[in-house]
């Protein structure tokens, strides 16, 4: 119990803070808006196009998603507020455009393109505060920062999709999409209030053209960001399949919430234990180790017990969220002055390539060596995270 009542001290003397507050909010709005707006728009469009022809227009968001290392470069080179500002009213403007033109059945490449611009416009909220956060705390709290950061993240993807499903059902498909542009609209104002005033919000001199690319330390840690999130990709699509190997199930889903959950367990107690213990947890090799043995666990579970792969997924969850923490910590252990926003827009970046290549490889390992073989590849691909992230500054600490 009185572990358990550090932990909450830990978290109630960062929120104490009037910055971090203020940014919590903002964090707290743009955790929720990710997790509802890729269903969001596909509600949206299915409910005028078949599900082929929604899930396609739906992809163009992820393609303009990759733009968010040039939003985090504009973010260090411009000042916050000069293109957050300006990224919100193109944003928004964008959604009315797009939600227009699906009302008027526009063909589907108007409408890609649309969904394009709309995600390549989208400020970076999650950026903005990881990068506020990390300038604004030190040490512990640091860690516990970056551990909340984590929390907010599951809960959004855990909530947001219920949400998004419900308002649309509840109201009109297009309603969960306005809530989305809602809740941009919110955080943009908000991470601005909790900005760190001084260096991180003044324009910054042209640097190298590559940016962080140019650092080996810095490929490193989007190579280990990358790798991780193909094994979580990969074992998403296992578990959403699971006792079927063709289908999604509703044991699936449970596995899933499972290990939801106990990820943001794993979050709270790295954000709430003594600091020789967070040292060793905030380095990427010993996280991403550990995790890539919990994946092997469930792969062994999968294979000879899969009643255990219940509990296996615990383990699995516990160490999910610290492996977000470090990797997001260890980016900005690395970057330079002048490249934090695109230092850690790289690393979502790299997740979101680590992510798109591990649904497709994990799909087809299910198809071709089932459950149990392609939960093994995940853990491997999490263990080649572990050896590049074993480079990053935080592992010489």
């Amino acid at each position: 119990m009185r572990g358990i009542a550090e932990a909450f001290r830990r978290y109630s003397d960062l929120l104490c803070q009037s910055d971090i507050r203020r940014s919590f909010w903002a964090a707290l709005a743009g955790k929720f808006q990710p997790g509802m707006y890729g269903l969001s728009l596909f509600l949206v469009l299915s409910s005028h196009f078949d599900y082929g022809e929604a899930a396609l227009v739906s992809s163009g968001a992820a393609l303009g998603s990759m733009t968010t290392p040039l939003r985090g470069r504009m973010l260090d080179r411009f000042g916050y507020g000069p293109v957050l500002w300006p990224l919100l009213a193109l944003h928004l403007a964008g959604l009315g455009v797009l939600l227009g033109a699906v009302e008027k059945a526009l063909s589907l490449p108007v409408l890609f393109s649309l969904t394009v611009f709309v995600s390549m416009v989208m400020p970076p909220v999650g950026t903005v505060t990881r990068v506020m956060w990390q300038a604004r705390t030190s040490g512990d709290s640091r860690t516990t920062a970056l551990a909340l950061d984590a929390i907010l993240a599951d809960l959004g993807f855990m909530v947001g999709p219920i949400l998004a499903v419900v308002i649309a059902h509840a109201v009109h498909p297009s309603a969960s999409l306005i809530v989305c542009g809602g809740l941009m609209a919110v955080s943009v104002p908000l991470a601005l209030r909790g900005a760190v005033r001084g260096s991180s919000l003044r324009p910054r001199e042209r640097g190298h053209w590559a940016g962080p690319l140019q650092r080996a330390a810095a490929r490193r840690i989007f190579a280990t960001a990358m790798f991780f999130f193909f094994g979580v990709s990969s074992v998403e699509i296992v578990l959403a399949s699971y006792g079927s190997g063709e289908e999604v199930t509703v044991a699936g889903g449970v596995l899933l919430g499972i290990v939801a959950g106990a990820s943001m367990i794993g979050g709270f107690i790295l954000g709430g234990v003594s600091s020789c213990l967070t040292k060793n947890l905030m380095r990427p090799e010993v996280v991403l180790g550990a995790i890539s043995c919990a994946v092997l666990i469930l792969a062994g579970a999968l294979a000879l017990v899969p009643d255990l792969a219940y509990v296996a997924c615990v383990i699995v969850g516990i160490f999910l969220g610290p492996c977000f923490a470090a990797i997001y910590g260890a980016a900005g252990d690395i970057a330079t002055v002048g490249e934090e926003s695109e230092t850690q827009s790289w690393v979502a970046s790299s997740m979101m390539v680590g992510g798109a290549l591990g649904t497709a490889v994990g799909g087809w390992g299910v198809q071709q060596y089932g459950l149990a073989a392609t939960v093994m590849m995940a853990g491997v691909a999490m263990m080649l995270g572990a050896m590049a992230g074993h480079f990053s500054p935080r592992s010489r600490a």
